[in-house]
This record gives structure tokens, C-alpha cells and sequence, in this order.
């Protein structure tokens, strides 16, 4: 029997409708291929980005975290990595009453609305919007937006099966991806004071001389020694000792520049990275260092404790010093020098003190 013209119209929009929905599977398909296997946070977000824009023809993708402890870690290790797209924070009481605790996406038409969750920047520009929520631990942690100047492009009560497809993919791939980070940051991270560990430096010594050789970069680097430590274990505790040490790390990154890093390698015992540094500058550096615990003083349980401590500079355009090994026997050496001469000092001031 032939076709009525109305039959003819039905068939071409389901044939329409087949072959979009196939582009779409095949798009949502291929970016779950591009990212599945990045390795970390900054990377996974960054290409998932905008690899969803470009696929899908959007003008904005981004990305809105609550202030829960674990996306503040994440926000931390995406500025560490040097993350491209900055998440949006949102406290979670805002989150939620702005837009529930929905689990599904949500096709919204009227943005204005929900201003908080949009960046500033493009607040006036966005016409309508999608929200796929970000599910980590069986928690709505965010959502990831998908906004265009369209205002008709997305509509409540339209057909959402592959939003709700991308929304599960996004939030399985987030969850793999950090869970892998912090896996690897148990094996590389010291689990008192939360700085790299001994691991860690060596990697990072080997990288900044590899850089130092190839750009002409001087790299420095600081030994640290705590002068008191074991009396103060003895005279405080153990608590009162591990909670010195992390005083002394959080100084020492409170103080450093954006691109230097503090590594604790043993026991008492820190060493600071110091790119684009030349050895008097390290040493100044380390003066600075003294100079600030000598009138930052540490308190425990209402006591009033002095930190002090020992160091020694090395500097990558000394002769000799160019591998890892070297640059740190070659600093800790001066560290125990000039812990010998502060030690001498002492002792002639009491000497002296006692003679009067």
C-alpha cells in the first residue's frame, strides 16, 4: 500500500530521529574512549571539557564542586596540576537549594535563576542549560554544566537519555580518576604533615636538573635539620613532637614562592626545592627561614616552644653537583657544618656568660 503524505513525514522525522540519536552514541562514545585512561584530575576535567563543547556544539562547559572536604582536596590537586578549568564552589546548602538533591539531569530554560552556580564572566550570555550531577561515594558532590546562548536548546520536559547517559560516565570517570590520585598520593605523600615524601624529591631533584641542563635553569635546593627535636619528644611526648613537626612544614610552604616545594626526606629532616635559584639566593632564603621561626614561636597545650633548626644550601652550577645525590650529600654536609658552628657559638657565649 503507498505512503500517505503524512506517512512519507513521519518515516523521514523517525529516520531523523535514528540517525541523530546515533551521532549522539557515537560522540558520547568516543569521548568516554579519550578520557577513560587519563591519569589525573586536571588532565580527565581539562579534555572532558572540551571534548563535551566541541562534540556537541555547546558555548559554555564547566564545572560547579560544594565545599565538602573531598572537593576541596580535588580543587587543590587540580591547581597543583595546573588545571585549565577552574571549578565553580558553591557551599552545599546553596547547591541543594538551589537545585535539589536531583540525581538526574536537569534541563533548565530560565539560567537567571541560578546565578550562583554560573560563572560570573558569562552569567549574561547563557540561555539555557543542562545539569548533569556529579555523583561521588553515592553523594551529589557538583554538577557539570552545559550552557548555550540558545534559549530554546534546552527545555524542561525534553527528552534527556543520553544527558543521563553522559552524567553517569562523567561521574564514574571523576571517581576512578581520583581515587587512582590518591592512591598514588599514599605512596608519595608523608602521612603527618601531608608533604611529599623521600620518594617524591628524588623524582623531582632528577626532573629539575634535567630541566636545568636543557633551559640553562639553576636549581637550589635547602637541607633542614630540627636542632631540638628529640628533647622535645623527650620533654613533651610524642604528640607534642609530631605536632612540631607539622608547625615546621606549614611555615616553611606558609613562606616559599608558588613554584618552590618542601619535602619531608626523614625523621626531622626537610629539604626544600628551589627552581630558577642561585646559590645566594638559597642562602638567603634559609637566613629568612631562621629569621621567621626565631619570632614565630610554637605553642603546645599553652607552652610556649622555640623551633630551631639547621641548614645547608646547594646550588645545580657548582661543580660537581650536577646529580641528585650529589646536590643533597653536598647540602647536608653544609647543613653539619653549620649546625658544628652554631653549636661552638653557643657554647663560647655560655662559656663567656659563666666568666663574667
Amino acid at each position: 500500500m503507498p505512503l500517505k503524505p503524512d506517512d512519507s513525514i513521519d518515516l523521514q522525522e523517525l529516520i531523523e530521529h535514528a540517525r541523530r540519536s546515533e551521532r549522539i552514541a557515537r560522540a558520547l562514545f568516543d569521548i568516554e574512549v579519550e578520557v577513560m585512561n587519563l591519569s589525573d584530575s586536571a588532565t580527565f576535567i581539562d579534555r572532558l571539557t572540551g571534548l563535551i563543547r566541541t562534540r556537541f556544539a555547546l558555548d559554555e562547559v564547566w564545572l560547579v564542586l560544594t565545599d565538602i572536604d573531598n572537593n576541596n582536596r580535588l580543587r587543590v590537586a587540580l591547581t597543583e596540576q595546573g588545571a585549565l578549568v577552574t571549578p565553580l564552589k558553591v557551599s552545599t546548602v546553596d547547591f541543594i537549594r538551589l537545585v535539589g538533591n536531583t540525581r538526574r539531569p536537569e534541563l533548565i530554560d530560565r539560567p537567571q535563576r541560578y546565578r550562583q552556580l554560573i560563572p560570573s564572566d558569562i552569567r549574561e550570555t547563557v540561555g539555557s542549560m543542562a545539569l548533569l550531577p556529579l555523583i561521588m561515594d553515592d553523594r551529589v558532590v557538583g554538577g557539570l554544566f552545559l550552557g548555550t546562548e540558545d534559549a530554546s536548546r534546552y527545555q524542561p520536559g525534553m527528552e534527556a537519555f543520553f544527558l543521563e547517559q553522559l552524567a553517569v560516565k562523567v561521574s564514574i570517570g571523576l571517581t576512578s580518576v581520583w581515587a587512582r590520585e590518591q592512591l598514588r598520593e599514599l605512596a608519595t605523600r608523608d602521612p603527618l604533615t601531608g608533604l611529599r615524601n623521600r620518594r617524591e624529591l628524588d623524582d623531582a631533584i632528577g626532573q629539575g636538573l634535567s630541566r636545568s641542563r636543557r633551559y640553562g635553569q639553576t636549581l637550589s635546593l635547602l637541607f633542614i635539620d630540627c636542632d631540638d627535636f628529640k628533647q622535645v619528644n623527650d620533654t613533651h611526648g610524642r604528640d607534642c613532637g609530631d605536632a612540631y613537626l607539622c608547625f615546621v612544614a606549614e611555615q616553611c610552604q606558609t613562606l616559599l614562592r608558588e613554584d618552590d616545594s618542601v619535602y619531608r626526606f626523614a625523621g626531622d629532616e626537610f629539604v626544600v626545592l628551589l627552581p630558577n635559584q642561585n646559590l645566594a639566593s638559597a642562602i638567603f632564603i634559609g637566613q629568612r627561614l631562621t629569621a621567621h621561626f626565631q619570632k614565630t614561636p610554637f605553642y603546645w597545650q599553652g607552652e610556649q616552644l622555640q623551633a630551631s633548626f639547621s641548614w645547608g644550601a646547594a646550588n645545580s652550577e657548582e661543580p660537581g653537583l650536577n646529580a641528585p645525590d650529589a646536590l643533597l650529600r653536598a647540602a647536608d654536609k653544609r647543613l653539619y657544618e653549620n649546625k658544628r658552628i652554631r653549636r661552638a657559638d653557643s657554647e663560647r657565649n655560655q662559656t663567656s656568660s659563666v666568666t663574667r
